[in-house]
């Protein structure tokens, strides 16, 4: 069924919903709730935001950022989402996002605060919920220590090293 035949309130409904899951989504990264974190996603997702090379599948994201957030203390803040459905069961969306980062290596504090865009698709599978299907962060600025350049992934080519 097309996108338009939703009705105002079922849209709304939808949004909401999806902005839940990406609530959800934040808080198992912050809390590191692995579990739950890959039971948002589905089986097919494909992460292309913990690394270079894609991730594919909630399960084997989770585990992914499990082994890179040991020791590390996180704080997602994602807002202004522009989510656009395709028909009842699948959309994308794009959030801004900031997020930071701390830990200790060698003893010396280090810290990560970035800012840009997660662009995201979602399907609505068949017990009703809406999961993650795709993830790409696009760093648009970023501030580390000097230790921490490497995880910036900036891509604003504002910041010399960009790992």
């Amino acid at each position: 069924m097309a996108s338009d035949a939703m009705t105002g309130l079922e849209r709304l409904i939808e949004i909401q919903a999806i902005c839940d899951l990406k609530a959800r989504r934040d808080h198992a990264v912050d809390q590191k709730d692995w579990d739950l974190y890959a039971a948002l996603h589905s089986d097919d997702y494909v992460a292309m935001s913990i690394g270079p090379d894609p991730i594919k599948g909630g399960r084997a994201a989770a585990d992914r950022l499990a082994v890179q957030l040991a020791g590390v203390t996180t704080v997602h803040h994602c807002h202004t989402p522009v989510i656009t459905f395709q028909d009842r069961d699948h959309a994308t969306g794009v959030w801004a996002m900031e997020d930071n980062l701390f830990w200790k290596r060698g003893g010396e504090k280090q810290w990560l605060r970035g800012f840009g865009f997660y662009h995201e698709r979602y399907v609505r599978e068949g017990d009703g919920q809406w999961r993650f299907t795709y993830r790409r962060l696009e760093r648009t600025h970023a501030e580390t220590s000097p230790g921490a350049a490497a995880l910036a992934c900036d891509t604003s080519g504002e910041n010399a090293q960009v790992g």
